[in-house]
C-alpha cells in the first residue's frame, strides 16, 4: 500500500492481499484501489464514538490561511503596514499560538496506537474509573507530556478500546491454551455484599514459545451466576467453559474449596478433584481455635471497642506514643480471611501495655458512653499467657499458607512437605507445660491434620509431584513404603508412554552419532 497519511488508519490494521482488520469489531475490509471512503462508512455506522478526524490539524490550516491572508492585506494596502506593524504587539500571543500549533505534527498511527492500549491497561490492571479521561487535571497532565495526544472520550474507551483489548487477549489466552499440553483448572463460587452471585475458572498450565517457557495462570471466566449452586448446575457451566475454550480434553485436575457441591460437580463430571490446600489448612485452625473461644471473644469485644470508639482510639494512640510502642492499628478477625484470627491475636499481643493501660484510663473516664464500655472485660494474666502461646502455636500455619498462594510458583510438589512440617511443629510442645485449653488445641489440631491428610502419601498426583520435584524427591515422605510405591507407580506410567515414530527416529539417530 501506499503511504498512508489518512488518520483513519489508525484504526485498522493490515491483513494480506489489500484486506484490512477493524481494531474494534474484527472484521475484515477491502482496500484494493487505496481508498479510505469505506473505511469511513464503517467506522460512522459501526463506531459512532471513535473520533476520526485531527481537529488540530483543521484548526492549524484555518490559522495558516488567516495569516496569508492577513499579509496579502498588508502588502495590497499602501498604508496598511505600518498599522499592522503597530498592532502588532496586541497579537503576539495569538501569532505564538499559531505558529506553535502549525508546527506540531500528527501522531503516528502506531503511536496513538499504542498509547490508547497503555491507558486501556492502566484502567483494566490499576482498576481506574472509566470517568479518568473526563477529569481535567488528568486531561492536563497528558496534554503536558504529549499535546499531539487526543484522549479518547469515556463512551469511546467503554464502546471500542476496551472491547478490543478484551477480544485481543482473549484470543491470546485461547492460543496459549490450545498449545498446552495439560491445565490445572482453580474454580470458586461466591456472593458479594450486594447479594449478586458469580462464578470464575482460572487455568493453570505451562506454556512454551520459541521465546521462553513459563507458569501461566489466566483467568478465563468470571460472571455472573443466578442459578443455584448445585453439584449439577456447577458440572453443566464447567463443562460449557471448557467446551467454549478448547480444553475439555486437557484438564489434569480440578481444585475447589472443600464446599459438598464443589467436590459433587467435579466427581460427577469425571474429572480428578484436589480440596484447595490453603483452605483445608483454614479449617484445621478454625477446628484447633474453637478450644480457646472464651478468650477469643473477649479479645475481639475489645477490637470492636477500639475500633468502634473514636475517643478510646485517640487515647490508645496517645497511651501508644508514651510508652514508645509502634503505634498499630488492632486487627479484627473474619472467618472467611485466611490468617486473620492469628494477625488479629499477634497484633493484640503487641500493643498489650498500651491496651491495659488505656483500658484502665476509658474506663476510669466519664467522656465514654457507658453502652460502649458496657460487656468489655480486660484479659487476666492467664490469658494474656493464652493467648502468647497460641500465637507460637499457630505461626506456622500463616507461614505455610502464605507460601502456598504464591500465583508463580509450582506449590503441589511441596504439600507433603508442609504435612510432615506441621506435624513435627505440633508435636515439638511440650503439651504439659501449656495452659489447659492451648493443650487441647494442639491436640485437636493434630487430630484433624492426621484425619484431613491421611489418605495424601497414597494420592497419585500428589506423590508423582513431590517425586519429580529435584528439590525433595523422597524427603516429603514420611512412610519409606509409600514412597517407593510412588515410584513404582511412575515408573509404570512412564512405561505406557507411547513415543511418535519421527521422535524415535530423532533419538537412533542421535545415538548412532
Amino acid at each position: 500500500m501506499s503511504k498512508k497519511k489518512s488518520t483513519v488508519w489508525l484504526h485498522f490494521s493490515e491483513e494480506k492481499e489489500k484486506k484490512v482488520k477493524c481494531l474494534f469489531c474484527g472484521q475484515v475490509l477491502s482496500v484494493s484501489n487505496g481508498s479510505t471512503c469505506g473505511l469511513i462508512r464503517h467506522l460512522n455506522k459501526r463506531h459512532p464514538t471513535q473520533i476520526i478526524t485531527r481537529q488540530g490539524l483543521q484548526e492549524c490550516e484555518i490559522s495558516v490561511s488567516n495569516v496569508s491572508d492577513e499579509n496579502n492585506y498588508s502588502a495590497s494596502q499602501p498604508g496598511a503596514r505600518e498599522s499592522v506593524h503597530d498592532a502588532r504587539p496586541s497579537n503576539t500571543s495569538s501569532r505564538a499560538g499559531t505558529i506553535s500549533q502549525y508546527f506540531e505534527r500528527p501522531l503516528p498511527m502506531t503511536k496513538q496506537r499504542n498509547i490508547d492500549n497503555q491507558l486501556v491497561k492502566m484502567v483494566v490492571k490499576e482498576y481506574q474509573p472509566l470517568c479518568i479521561v473526563e477529569d481535567p487535571e488528568f486531561k492536563r497532565f497528558i496534554n503536558m507530556l504529549n499535546p499531539n495526544y487526543k484522549l479518547p472520550t469515556r463512551k469511546t474507551l467503554s464502546t471500542s478500546l476496551i472491547p478490543a483489548a478484551y477480544k485481543e487477549t482473549l484470543e491470546a489466552v485461547k492460543n496459549r491454551l490450545s498449545k498446552a499440553f495439560a491445565i490445572c483448572l482453580t474454580v470458586d463460587g461466591w456472593t458479594s455484599r450486594a447479594h449478586d452471585s458469580f462464578f470464575s475458572v482460572t487455568a493453570h498450565y505451562i506454556s512454551e514459545s520459541s521465546e521462553r517457557t513459563f507458569l501461566a495462570s489466566d483467568l478465563i471466566t468470571c460472571v455472573s451466576y443466578a442459578d443455584r449452586h448445585t453439584g449439577e448446575n456447577i458440572k453443566n457451566k464447567l463443562r460449557e467453559i471448557c467446551d467454549e475454550c478448547g480444553i475439555a480434553n486437557k484438564i489434569a485436575v480440578i481444585v475447589t474449596d472443600n464446599a459438598a457441591n464443589m467436590k459433587a460437580a467435579v466427581r460427577d463430571g469425571g474429572w480428578r478433584h484436589w480440596g484447595c490446600f490453603a483452605h483445608t489448612l483454614n479449617l484445621i485452625a478454625q477446628a484447633g481455635l474453637t478450644e480457646i473461644q472464651a478468650v477469643l471473644d473477649k479479645v475481639k469485644s475489645i477490637v470492636r471497642f477500639f475500633k468502634k470508639s473514636s475517643y478510646a482510639y485517640a487515647k490508645l494512640k496517645n497511651t501508644s506514643e508514651s510508652m514508645q510502642i509502634p503505634m498499630l492499628k488492632l486487627i479484627n478477625d473474619v472467618v472467611t480471611r485466611w490468617n486473620s484470627t492469628y494477625e488479629m491475636l499477634e497484633r493484640f499481643l503487641k500493643l498489650k501495655d498500651a491496651v491495659i493501660a488505656t483500658l484502665a484510663l476509658v474506663k476510669s473516664s466519664m467522656q465514654v458512653r457507658d453502652e460502649f464500655v458496657k460487656g468489655i472485660a480486660p484479659l487476666n494474666n492467664e490469658e494474656w499467657l493464652i493467648v502468647a502461646e497460641v500465637v507460637k502455636v499457630m505461626e506456622i500455619f500463616k507461614c505455610i499458607t502464605t507460601l502456598v498462594s504464591q500465583e508463580k510458583h509450582v506449590s503441589a510438589s511441596s504439600i507433603m512437605l508442609y504435612v510432615k512440617q506441621l506435624k513435627k511443629h505440633l508435636q515439638s510442645f511440650a503439651i504439659k507445660e501449656l495452659a489447659c485449653s492451648v493443650q487441647k488445641m494442639v491436640q485437636k489440631l493434630v487430630h484433624e491434620l492426621n484425619d484431613r491428610f491421611k489418605d495424601i502419601e497414597t494420592n497419585e498426583l500428589i506423590t508423582q509431584a513431590t517425586i519429580l520435584d529435584p528439590r525433595l524427591k523422597k524427603f516429603g515422605f514420611i512412610n519409606e513404603l509409600s514412597y517407593k510405591s510412588a515410584v513404582d507407580k511412575l515408573y509404570s506410567k512412564v512405561a505406557n508412554i507411547t513415543i511418535a515414530n519421527q521422535e524415535i527416529e530423532i533419538v537412533e539417530a542421535n545415538e548412532s552419532q
